[in-house]
């Protein structure tokens, strides 16, 4: 393939150019029934993630206090993780909490759960664009991507059949690609910003500051990496990210933070992961950008 060529597959489908690089796969956390009162809480971003709601209904709570009722069939994607909680939509004082299978027969809310990885753990800048949550109704999806959805389901549903592991991280892995064509076809997402993510020394910038989150880059490093004055690169970083070098580098840093705390790291563990070596630098750190305090996860 000619540069020439090669520059023409970028620009004429920047999506896969943007995403295969970086996408390392898919994990599940969680594929079972939810019965009676149960309350399902994500407190600190890890990856990307989803869930697919199967069967019956539940409301997805954000700590701002926003709502979103989920029902059978919707599949929501968070394309930061953004930290929230599941509950049933409504639930007698005498039914007490139950886990079963997909496949049972009890009345509950089906919940399939996964995280997209990717490389060094952090995912792509453009990510950032999206909203919190990208709720697609099984009304909102096309044939093709509703029996993605479908064969996921059923797969999860029968987790002794052969090949059952390669089949449902191959089937998560489509579900991304699927997930972000809609986010393109409903316009919560422009092929134009795709493109303007593959400035070369945006995209060289944004290499080395995944490459080593915990570093602390400064301005003039990161200029002097991609060959542009320290003024220009900051125009052009600001331009096409939409944040300051440094205001991105941070919210990376706390990413990795979140990683840690989830990961049931003490909040020096949490620290230390993301490159800070001061505890009160850290806590004012986390705080102006998370607008909360540091905190271990809680086990409920």
């Amino acid at each position: 393939m000619t540069l020439h060529e090669s520059d023409d597959m970028l620009a004429g489908d920047p999506l896969t150019a943007l995403l295969q690089p970086v996408f390392m796969g898919s994990d599940f956390h969680h594929a079972a029934k939810q019965c009676g009162d149960w309350f399902l809480s994500h407190e600190h971003a890890i990856a990307p993630s989803f869930h697919l709601v199967t069967e019956g209904r539940c409301r997805l709570t954000w700590h701002d206090g926003g709502e979103e009722r989920l029902q059978e069939g919707d599949l929501v994607f968070f394309p930061g993780d953004t930290p929230h909680r599941l509950a049933p939509e409504y639930v007698s004082g005498s039914e007490s909490q139950q886990i079963v299978s997909l496949s049972s027969t009890t009345t509950g809310v089906g919940l399939i759960c996964g995280h997209f990885r990717f490389l060094h753990d952090v995912p792509p800048a453009w990510f950032n664009v999206l909203p919190r949550s990208v709720i697609i109704s099984r009304q909102a999806r096309g044939c093709a991507f509703d029996n993605v959805v479908e064969a996921l389901a059923e797969e999860m549903s029968e987790t002794q059949a052969i090949g059952h592991a390669l089949t449902t991280n191959a089937l998560a892995n489509v579900l991304l690609t699927l997930i972000l064509r809609h986010c393109l076809e409903t316009a919560l997402l422009e092929t134009r910003t795709l493109r303007a993510y593959l400035d070369p020394p945006v995209r060289k910038a944004l290499k080395r500051l995944h490459e080593a989150p915990q570093r602390d880059w400064t301005l003039q490093e990161l200029a002097h990496e991609v060959g542009l004055s320290r003024s220009s690169f900051s125009e052009r970083f600001h331009h096409i990210v939409g944040t300051t070098v440094a205001r991105y580098q941070g919210q990376l840093r706390m990413m990795l933070a979140d990683q840690a705390l989830a990961n049931g790291e003490s909040i020096v563990g949490a620290m230390l992961a993301s490159g800070y070596r001061s505890e009160s630098t850290f806590r004012k750190a986390y705080k102006r950008i998370r607008g909360v305090p540091p905190a271990r996860i809680k086990t409920l």
